[in-house]
């Protein structure tokens, strides 16, 4: 496996960021009696690697303001999106791009404890989708939504004190500097038992945590054709992986890939879709498709560290 630089820096209590670039197998270096449960007992292995419930507070906490910090860059992005359907509302382009945007911040938005932002960013994503379909749908009025829609997320996440602690977001940007200079990812030859296929850095960040705090290895995939070449060359020896497997991907969709996966490499890995379509379409594909768990964005950070463990145990090779 090819080694691979990381391109996004995050704190300390999170880890090292996931590599948009390629592959990134993370060690597990935590040490996991730092992060019992206080409700693990000494007879599950898997279960004793689940971290506590202050550390989760903390860990989302800390994640929450770090969103703060990045939620500019999602703004000015909505308003460049405005600025250009205002030249050309129907520009195909521009509203695939619109659409992907707004579906990051559906999924990513109310995890990180701002729903209300979540809400918003579907209701226009359902929008864009009809757009697409009918080029005369809105077509005065969408620059004017996607502004309302940047004045509104901006509103949500960042409300009325602004950008957040100018202290607290300063400790981060240094942990995160600080974070990115020890980092200096080790290569492996073993197989993960974790492997993310999701392209929005901020979803993955809080997949990171979860991860990295229960001792678990784990890696990153950004794209579906990225996802695609990685597994089907893996060599996962006695283990089955877990995938927990986004929809909405970038050159090949989830459900495509999962199909792929099912055809030319049967049982060895395990899926779990976590994506913004929660439609009960997309459910039942899923599980017809012996998908063995299927959760719809935005999560509760809390309900996703309890069932990791629970995915891991039944992804075991022999597991009923």
């Amino acid at each position: 496996m090819t080694q691979r630089s990381s391109d996004q820096s995050c704190v300390e209590a999170v880890g090292r960021p996931a590599s948009r670039d390629g592959p990134l197998v993370r060690p597990a270096d935590c040490s996991c009696d730092e992060h019992l449960s206080l409700a693990a007992t000494p007879s599950s292995a898997v279960d004793s690697r689940t971290p506590s419930k202050a550390e989760t507070e903390e860990a989302l906490r800390v994640l929450r303001e770090r969103y703060r910090t990045t939620i500019a860059n999602t703004v000015a992005a909505f308003r460049r999106l405005s600025a250009q359907l205002a030249v050309i509302a129907s520009a195909p382009e521009v509203l695939e791009a619109l659409r992907r945007e707004l579906h990051r911040v559906h999924g990513a938005a109310g995890s990180f404890g701002f729903p209300e932002a979540s809400k918003l960013a579907a209701e226009l994503e359902e929008a864009a989708i009809r757009w697409v379909e009918d080029p005369r749908l809105d077509a005065d009025r969408r620059a004017a939504m996607t502004l309302e829609f940047a004045n509104a997320l901006e509103r949500c996440v960042l409300g009325e004190g602004g950008v957040g602690d100018p202290s607290f977001i300063a400790q981060l940007h240094r942990a995160a500097i600080e974070a990115t200079e020890r980092s200096r990812p080790e290569r492996s030859e073993s197989c993960p038992e974790v492997i993310i296929v999701e392209d929005d850095t901020s979803f993955v960040e809080m997949l990171r945590y979860a991860l990295e705090s229960a001792g678990f290895t784990f890696l990153h995939y950004a794209t579906g054709p990225e996802a695609l070449d990685g597994l089907l060359s893996l060599n996962v020896g006695h283990r089955t992986p877990l995938v927990l497997l986004d929809v909405d991907l970038p050159g090949l969709d989830g459900f495509s890939l999962h199909e792929r996966l099912r055809v030319e490499r049967p049982g060895v890995y395990s899926t779990v879709f976590l994506t913004a379509r929660g439609g009960e379409a997309e459910q039942l594909r899923a599980y017809r498709a012996g998908a063995i768990d299927y959760v719809p964005k935005p999560v509760n950070l809390r309900i996703l560290m309890a069932k990791i463990p629970n995915w891991l145990e039944r992804a075991r090779p022999g597991s009923a």
